[in-house]
């Protein structure tokens, strides 16, 4: 097995990006330069507890340019999946860093939501500590429902700050939906969920102590200085943490053991490219098969992943899936996985992303519904007009494409 870290690890259903703060600001900066709207949400297990109850968001997320491990609980899973993240990147850490980078680079930053106040004072105590910190534009919008709010007015004073780089601190769900549903207007390079953070830079909440850090009980000082706010909230997650962790873990860890390939059959059918996985989805595999994902929506390809020899997909394989599906949902286009086990479907059941693809029972079957842009829903709807019933292994739930 490679000692490389797998670059993306699912978790909860989420494809969680497995880098340090250092590269997490470095893509922070690609993104900046590829001419593009890149969303950026830092998920705890609050997040994952949402999505987990809304497909819609769990979408939203994965289609995310990069998911950074914001709590401890996401450190405590991957390490109990075998895939152990390099570390904690926590959206109060990342915006000292993007202001250095401001500092440094130009980039403009504009501040949207929390309170006047604490966005104002947020950003004196940027400016204090990183000096040539470029803070564009600020604004706190009325304290409204999603569908409520004034998204034009929102849109035009971003506009004219001219930012590359928008901080959002509207609360997880809200930022990340108000961002994914303005993606094609928002005129910005970078747009990343921020939840509380301002509050805490602002110093309206204390930071835990470097130590408490460390030891992975900063959510336990949090509690401590909000607990009516947050007792309720952690209850809730600790309860959906007990509720899906230790299936997951266990379907995990029953799949069989085979040896990894060294790499993936590759076929380009007319406007189909089929990726054929091999017994064991892990490693540098995974590279292999997100390498297909960009090079079929380079072509203008739909993707057919056929899993029909797979015994075993581990949490990077899983998160590899994910980021295929990024990379295709981002260039229009669909990705279907074909010919899956009923061991196989059920580690994804179990790990929230059965909804998220498109599948069919054979690979020929894949093929031919790819190759005409056909989605399941279609495919099965025809298959009720004709009086047939749905083949076995074909996913019945709803699929958005």
């Amino acid at each position: 097995m490679s000692n490389k870290a797998a670059k993306t690890v699912a978790l909860f259903g989420l494809p969680i990006t497995n880098v340090t703060m250092a590269e997490a600001v470095a893509r922070v900066e690609e993104n900046i330069a590829s001419g593009r709207t890149h969303q950026i949400a830092t998920a705890n297990l609050d997040f994952a507890r949402n999505s987990l109850k809304d497909v819609y968001l769990q979408r939203v997320i994965c289609d995310c340019s990069m998911v950074l491990p914001d709590g401890a609980p996401m450190i405590w899973a991957a390490k109990l999946f075998g895939k152990p993240l390099q570390e904690r990147v926590t959206g109060v850490d990342l915006i000292p860093e993007l202001a250095k980078l401001s500092a440094l680079r130009g980039y403009g930053i504009f501040f949207l939501g929390a309170s006047e106040a604490s966005s104002r004072k947020a950003a004196q105590v940027l400016e204090r500590d990183y000096p040539g910190t470029h803070i564009v534009g600020r604004y706190s919008p009325p304290l409204q429902a999603l569908h409520e709010m004034d998204d034009v007015e929102i849109l035009r004073q971003i506009d004219l700050a001219k930012p590359h780089i928008l901080l959002v601190a509207f609360g997880n769900p809200k930022q990340e939906i108000w961002i994914h549903r303005n993606r094609k207007r928002l005129k910005v390079p970078v747009a990343i969920g921020i939840g509380g953070a301002f509050d805490m830079i602002a110093g309206n909440l204390k930071r835990a102590p470097a130590w408490i850090q460390k030891l992975q009980l900063e959510w336990l000082y949090r509690l401590l200085q909000e607990p009516s706010r947050l007792l309720p909230r952690y209850a809730y997650d600790a309860a959906a943490l007990i509720r899906h962790l230790p299936l997951g873990v266990a379907v995990s860890r029953l799949q069989p053991h085979s040896p990894l390939a060294e790499k993936i059959g590759v076929t380009v059918l007319g406007g189909v490219r089929v990726a054929t996985a091999p017994e064991t989805l892990s490693g540098d595999l995974c590279s292999l098969l997100t390498t297909e994902a960009t090079a079929a929506a380079k072509e203008h390809q739909m993707l057919v992943i056929d899993l029909s020899a797979t015994a075993r997909i581990e949490a990077d394989g899983l998160g590899c899936l994910l980021e295929a599906r990024r990379t295709m949902m981002a260039a229009g286009l669909q990705v279907w996985l074909a010919g899956m086990s009923n061991p196989v479907k059920r580690v994804l059941q179990f790990s929230a992303m059965l909804d998220l693809f498109l599948l069919a029972p054979s690979l020929a079957d894949a093929v031919r519904l790819a190759s005409v842009g056909q989605s399941e829903v279609e495919w099965k709807a025809q298959m009720v007009d004709k009086g047939t019933r749905t083949p076995a292994g074909v996913h019945a739930g709803p699929v958005k494409v």
